[in-house]
């Protein structure tokens, strides 16, 4: 398939930006401790701030609370994030106490915390972006990481109780043994539907809603941006796909004025790696098989999803994938072989700028194919009425020329007026029409044609409705 737009391609040959050989084999002596509920249950708190792929934001800086403190405990203040609501600006922070060494209360066994990374975030709700303090989510308590914070801002555009899947990297040390192990959770957010007497008013509005045939109605989405994919229907058989047309109706009538906007995001949902780079056969670990491949994806602010290993294999496929890309900003693909003996090896990386949904060929010592789509998360629909009345007689063509912002053409026959110096219905000399005016006017005989033009004037301003 052809790319859309301009998009830009680079082989990297630097070094990887993180230090593969921190992957480490498995050893049980260590992993009971690692394991035990009380580290379980600070790493799941945990989770809740860091939830999403690092994303370019405006989210304003976290301070440290200096009163979440654990002593040997980790702990995280406060222990869940707040809920959102769909259309609110949500920004929240919180403090997390990683103690460079924990105690486990019940036992009394002593784990060194050498470090923590987030490896792999998905599933944080649409619209909204998560900032750690230290950009690239590795924190390090026994140098001094023993304090952190995050904050999650933006204003989300879905609804719902989400899954986010998180993916952690623990380093720690226990007997003089270092050890990695891998942890993975899967954690609730969730995002509450707006309470509004007038629901379509979220979706979309309009500068008027009756007036004379042929009626301008200027529509503006209330759901915008270059994500958001607006559906009009107008009623009168027409509609549009801008998110802010205007919509012309021709004949006197009642009609029913649609929009349905889907929020989409654009998500990696397939991965295809059939050309393997060099490199993965300088090992010991290589002489017992081929290479056990694995990809690190990143964003602008760092590594955000790292993919299952294929074992023993010159080829890796992935389907349904729901990774979110970041539309416009520029990727990057780390290539590795695991080794369980010693450090993984960098096959090289491809750095990728999407515009769009589009099947992007890899390019470099690496090659395959990857799959970006659009995915819709949220879809609302919005109607109003639309009310189109027929014109009186009486207008000259030059009368309705100087109607502000109507394109009306007078029938044939129809007289032109000579306007009286002071419309006899304007009670109060002001030149403006109430609302009763208006209704006494239309009741009135032919003698009030002269007050058609202050009446066409305002009906597009009172934005009557039947």
């Amino acid at each position: 398939m052809r790319v859309p737009c301009n998009w830009l391609f680079s082989e990297d040959t630097r070094e990887p930006h993180f230090s593969p050989d921190m992957r480490g084999l498995f050893l049980d002596k260590t992993i009971f401790m690692i394991r035990t509920p009380f580290f379980m249950a600070c790493w799941t708190a945990l989770a809740v701030i860091l939830s999403a792929p690092a994303a370019l934001g405006q989210c304003f800086e976290c301070e440290i609370d200096p009163g979440c403190f654990g002593g040997t405990y980790p702990v995280l203040c406060p222990g869940a994030m707040p809920d959102a609501t769909v259309g609110e600006y949500y920004e929240e922070s919180a403090t997390f106490h990683l103690p460079p060494i924990v105690v486990d209360p019940g036992s009394g066994l002593t784990v060194d915390f050498l470090s923590m990374t987030v490896m792999t975030v998905e599933g944080l709700p649409a619209g909204l972006v998560f900032t750690p303090n230290i950009l690239s989510g590795e924190y390090y308590p026994v140098q001094g990481d023993d304090y952190g914070c995050a904050v999650v801002c933006g204003t989300p555009l879905e609804s719902g109780l989400f899954s986010v899947d998180l993916t952690v990297e623990v380093v720690a040390s226990a007997f003089g043994v270092e050890e990695t192990v891998f942890e993975f959770f899967s954690l609730p957010f969730t995002v509450h539907a707006p309470e509004l007497e007038d629901p379509e008013n979220l979706v979309f509005d309009t500068d008027t809603l009756s007036g004379f045939a042929p009626l301008h109605v200027s529509c503006t989405s209330l759901y915008d941006g270059p994500m958001v994919m607006h559906t009009w229907d107008y009623g009168n058989g027409n509609g549009s796909i801008e998110p802010h047309p205007t919509a012309i109706y021709g004949q006197p009538g009642t009609y029913e004025l649609r929009l349905t906007a889907e929020v989409v995001q654009l998500q990696m949902t397939s991965f295809h790696w059939n050309v393997v780079g060099n490199g993965w056969n300088q090992d010991i670990d290589d002489v017992f098989g081929d290479p056990d491949l694995y990809f690190v994806l990143s964003g602008p602010q760092g590594p955000f999803y790292t993919s299952p290993t294929v074992e023993n294999s010159f080829s890796m496929s992935l389907g349904n994938l729901s990774v979110v890309i970041l539309n416009e900003q520029t990727h990057h693909i780390d290539f590795y072989d695991r080794d369980v003996i010693t450090g993984d090896d960098w096959l090289g990386g491809w750095s990728f700028t999407p515009c769009g949904q589009a099947n992007w060929p890899i390019q470099g010592d690496n090659q395959g194919e990857l799959q970006l789509s659009n995915v819709v998360v949220e879809s609302v629909t919005g109607m109003d009425i639309v009310t189109v009345l027929d014109m009186p007689d009486g207008l000259s063509g030059q009368e309705v020329a100087n109607v502000p912002g109507m394109d009306l053409a007078p029938s044939t026959g129809r007289r032109p007026v000579a306007l009286p110096t002071r419309c006899a219905y304007d009670v109060n000399g002001d030149h403006k029409l109430t609302v009763d005016d208006v209704l006494r006017l239309l009741d009135a005989s032919e003698d009030a044609e002269a007050c058609v033009l202050q009446i066409v004037q305002e009906l597009n301003k009172l934005r009557l409705k039947p």
